[in-house]
């Protein structure tokens, strides 16, 4: 009988060390938050993209997403670094080189989140890419951006929706949050309007791309 008490005491203790860890991490956690954040702030001060991306790669997924996001502020050269992030196993990962992506690159290279915006699995993926489409100007992507008016998620519909009403310069009959069946008519009407009208919209946005965007695609929001 003691025998029992002791091991169910054990038990009982252990389920309550374990609940603490879960619910609460401690400074054990934060301290590696914080030690996360040193390191990578070195690598950002030393401007050692191999670091971060190695940091990105073989770190557990809150590093990796703090490396992911510095390697956003060294701006051109740490693009090919944040497009492998773009791939990476980890949702948070990827979502985080989607955002981090519009800071490096220009509007010419935005073709490589499209695939983000069509096929990732995860919501907050697909938001963040159709979101840095509209930061980065990527008005040539605007069939993507469009296709993402009729995501089956109400949050990427709406970055979407302000997206194509900014390429466009139109509004159509569209409510982001009603249901997949009328995004679906809203999404049709703007493709039929931007196919109708593309050409000579396309013709302005460059001119606007070339006197707003091209000297600093990273500082536009």
């Amino acid at each position: 009988m003691r025998v029992r008490i002791l091991i169910a005491v054990a038990a009982a203790l252990a389920l309550a060390l374990g609940a603490k860890y879960l619910f609460f991490p401690g400074p054990a956690r934060e301290e590696n938050a914080d030690q996360a954040r040193q390191k990578t702030e070195q690598l950002v001060r030393a401007k050692d993209i191999d670091g971060l991306r190695k940091e990105v790669q073989g770190s557990d997924e809150y590093t990796a997403k703090v490396a992911v996001s510095a390697l956003g502020e060294l701006g051109a050269p740490a693009r090919t670094a944040v497009e492998h992030a773009l791939a990476d196993r980890r949702p948070a990962v990827r979502e985080k080189a989607a955002t981090s992506f519009a800071k490096v690159a220009t509007s010419e290279q935005a073709g490589k989140l499209v695939d983000l915006v069509r096929k990732d699995e995860s919501p907050d993926v697909r938001a963040a890419a159709v979101a840095s489409l509209d930061r980065m100007f990527a008005f040539r992507e605007m069939d993507a951006i469009i296709d993402a008016m009729e995501d089956p998620d109400p949050a990427v519909r709406r970055r979407a929706s302000k997206a194509a009403i900014k390429f466009s310069g139109v509004t159509v009959q569209y409510n982001p949050d009603a249901s997949l069946e009328e995004c679906r008519k809203g999404a049709k009407r703007m493709r039929e309007y931007w196919e109708a009208n593309k050409l000579n919209t396309i013709r302005l946005l460059n001119s606007y791309y070339e006197s707003h965007y091209r000297q600093a695609p990273a500082d536009n929001e």
